[in-house]
């Protein structure tokens, strides 16, 4: 059974382990780094209020999440706004609507904390732009990426 909740994401980093590879693997387009997340500035930015996760699971076992960064945007300071930070739904869990619900249940979480815009990415070669539309998202910018 698929269930979806707001979660501590210092406590489900955890269960990441066996996933994140995979994520990096199908995703990252910067393969000149490690893959090794700073935990210490997650846990930092959940203390301070500023993180959101909302996790995806089967039967309680972890297959998809969204982390977002949640601050007043620089430019409006009263937008309170939701910086997409990561997302991922495992491949054997990409039919049908697990994927939208996911995404409808997160917008319901950051609502309900007073957020008023959501900022998403998606990558050139893996574009979720469809989903995004299917949802109410506008394509809004274009972003870069160049190593130094």
């Amino acid at each position: 059974m698929i269930t979806y909740a707001e979660e501590d994401p210092t406590v489900f980093f955890k269960e990441l382990a066996p996933i994140l590879p995979e994520h990096y693997e199908e995703l990252c387009v910067t393969k000149d780094f490690p893959l090794e997340p700073d935990l210490d500035a997650y846990d930092r930015l959940h203390k301070s209020g500023m993180l959101k996760a909302v996790t995806c699971r089967d039967d309680g076992g972890l297959v998809g999440y969204i982390i977002f960064v949640v601050q007043p945007h620089l430019h409006y300071r009263s937008c309170v706004t939701a910086f997409e930070d990561l997302y991922y739904v495992k491949k054997e869990f990409r039919r049908g609507r697990t994927g939208i619900k996911l995404f409808q249940f997160a917008e319901q979480v950051l609502q309900s904390a007073g957020v008023k815009r959501i900022i998403m990415h998606t990558k050139i070669h893996m574009d979720n732009s469809r989903l995004f539309e299917y949802l109410g998202y506008k394509n809004t910018d274009k972003l870069f990426t160049k190593l130094l």
